[in-house]
């Protein structure tokens, strides 16, 4: 048998689950990430931290959800333990009326956990993107394209606020809007020590950026290349200029890639990226 617990402290539900997500810490680098965030800021408004517990004791799986967004799912138990901890969990968001908009999860437990919900809810579901988890020890030698790799700079909100809708609206399920977009853009230039443009005769034309610290990792995410300069190389060039970076300071980098994107995949496994394991993004409803 199994308990839920939620935890409004982020530093209190960090000290419980931090040694079961460090067992895979590259592979569980997104809810690492998000507590750590958690515990030195306010980014997130009102998040769900619930922490799965063995009745006897014994930390098994974490919950986190930061709305809009999905629900991050991390469970270490056998797969006929799933449906039990997942009657626990709508009973408990039934309870507080809190909204699964869908389950982000390492493949097989994201599986497990959508069709255990799906058989208690009646819902449907859909897979919104097959991902990939991938760790970096060390940049290849790889050819770089023209131009080079420079900070963003607040003069140029603006377009750092255009790619970050357009990069939401080609990765991300919930739309971002204008206003939320340079929002987001502000508090990056602001407060953020690693974003970046690769620019090319002084014109930017593709960018990358690096958050979600762990013990040891850092995550590469952000990667945007408008359409108009694609296929030039520049999005591997911001990558692994930034990756050579981080690795100064950090003793790897992880990164998420859409497994139906094989150029992506390609290209970050050029630069030295390795997999790890695979991920799902799947919605309910």
């Amino acid at each position: 048998m199994y308990k839920l617990t939620q935890y409004k402290d982020p530093s209190a539900f960090h000290d419980r689950v931090y040694p079961l997500l460090m067992e895979d810490e590259a592979a569980n680098n997104l809810p690492l990430g998000l507590v750590n965030t958690m515990k030195t800021s306010d980014k997130y408004k009102d998040p769900l931290l619930l922490l799965v517990e063995k009745e006897g004791g014994g930390v098994v799986g974490s919950f986190i959800m930061t709305p809009p967004h999905y629900l991050v799912g991390t469970l270490k138990v056998e797969e006929e333990e799933i449906l039990g901890i997942v009657q626990r969990l709508k009973t408990f968001c039934d309870a507080l009326n809190i909204a699964v908009p869908g389950f982000v999860s390492e493949k097989e437990t994201a599986s497990q956990l959508t069709n255990a919900w799906c058989r208690l809810t009646g819902k449907g579901f859909k897979v919104r993107m097959n991902q990939r988890v991938y760790q970096l020890n060390r940049v290849n030698d790889i050819t770089l394209s023209k131009g080079r790799m420079v900070p963003v700079y607040t003069d140029q909100e603006e377009l750092l606020a255009r790619w970050i809708s357009g990069f939401v609206a080609d990765t991300e399920v919930t739309p971002m809007s204008d206003e939320d977009a340079r929002k987001r853009a502000k508090d990056m230039i602001e407060n953020e020590s690693y974003v970046f443009f690769w620019e090319v005769d002084g014109q930017p034309v593709s960018m990358a950026r690096a958050a979600r610290r762990t013990e040891n990792g850092i995550t590469v995410n952000f990667v945007y290349t408008p359409s108009e300069h694609r296929k030039k190389g520049y999005a591997s060039s911001v990558v692994a200029e930034l990756s050579r970076l981080l690795l100064k300071d950090h003793s790897f980098c992880s990164l998420y890639t859409d497994l139906d994107n094989p150029t992506s995949n390609k290209i970050y496994m050029e630069i030295g990226y390795k997999p790890v394991c695979d991920s799902t993004m799947i919605s309910i409803g």
